[in-house]
């Protein structure tokens, strides 16, 4: 847990202890109380710590009072009369030490507490194989679909406020609302934020680009210092040569269909449906031609296999597909020349 967030902890139990806390300080303790039994027995023992070291859960009252009354009636004082502290006077005293005494030990503790959490966590990496779509539930309840030859890391549960997973490849996110504890996602050179969300990221190692495609909630972009913010039907693009970041309005379905198992094409370029196939069924293409490149596509496929896709491209543009067996071998990726007809 970030420092800051230490202290923000321990300073919402020191002041509900002391019966200082406002409403929303109450529930926002309340709620990391509820993150975890840990956080819960960590308070209770605050708790116990607090009350058997209160003065005014003590008997220092009644016992102040009274030596106070016997020491006026000795002296000949009148109550009211004088200018010695009164005893409620001296417990608030009193606390005030207490709390001045409490916070470090609180502190100290929290930290040890977080320190131990962090060390028995369980680290998770989930791989989805070609030709596959995997559905993962995370430890918060938020869920992920995982495409064709892409991975997911993430914790046995999220701690410190922060939910943190790190992936590569092509994962469309369902995130669990809770806007005190950001959901965030290293994607390569990427730090990907959001609260209640459902977004897309292709992030795949072999691409000069990433893309986050919206589509509801927000989701907030950051790449060194530069952060940008994403509203619904928005996708982000960065280009990894130019370090830039650039958001445009998209056609949503054709980036997230692929997590129903559909392949969508929506005026794209050869170039890109040949990436794309590439990726889903673990082939290679090879273009002979490179002016075909620039040929578009609009189409819709679900269910059908690599061979009924190709003969359908071949029946709707004048270019035609070769399976190179010569050099192929068990285990190997197949190779596809692509040329004109």
């Amino acid at each position: 847990m970030r420092e800051e967030n230490q202290y923000r902890i321990a300073e919402l139990i020191l002041r509900y202890l002391e019966t200082k806390a406002s409403l929303e300080e109450i529930t926002e303790l309340k709620e990391w109380i509820s993150l975890s039994e840990e956080n819960r027995i960590f308070f209770q023992k605050m708790r116990n710590i607090w009350e058997m070291t209160d003065p005014s859960t003590s008997q220092m009252n009644i016992d102040i009072q009274s030596a106070l009354l016997k020491t006026k009636v000795k002296a000949g004082i009148e109550p009211g009369k004088t200018n010695v502290s009164t005893p409620k006077q001296i417990v608030l005293y009193f606390q005030r030490i207490a709390a001045i005494l409490f916070f470090p030990i609180l502190i100290t503790l929290f930290t040890l507490m977080m320190n131990k959490k962090e060390e028995s966590l369980t680290y998770y990496k989930a791989s989805t194989p070609y030709g596959s779509i995997s559905e993962i539930i995370l430890p918060d309840s938020s869920k992920v679909w995982l495409d064709a030859g892409s991975t997911l890391e993430y914790p046995s549960q999220f701690i410190n406020n922060t939910r943190r997973v790190c992936m590569s490849g092509e994962a469309y996110f369902e995130v669990h609302a809770d806007k005190n504890n950001p959901f965030i996602i290293q994607a390569d050179e990427l730090e990907i934020t959001a609260t209640g969300t459902a977004f897309n990221v292709a992030s795949f190692t072999h691409s000069m680009e990433q893309k986050i495609t919206l589509i509801s909630g927000k989701v907030s972009v950051s790449q060194g210092k530069e952060t940008k913010h994403l509203l619904p039907g928005q996708q982000l693009t960065y280009q990894r040569n130019t370090k830039r970041m650039e958001i445009t309005s998209t056609d949503t379905f054709k980036y997230i269909a692929w997590k129903d198992g559909i392949i969508a094409f929506r005026d794209d370029s050869l170039e890109t449906i040949l990436d794309r196939l590439e990726q889903v069924y673990k082939v290679r293409f090879v273009m002979k031609d490179l002016d075909i490149k620039q040929y578009t596509y609009r189409a819709t496929f679900k269910g059908e296999n690599l061979d009924e896709i190709i003969n359908c491209m071949e029946e709707g543009a004048p270019i035609k597909f070769r399976k190179r067996y010569n050099d192929f071998k068990q285990g190997d990726t197949l190779t596809i020349e692509v040329s004109k007809k």
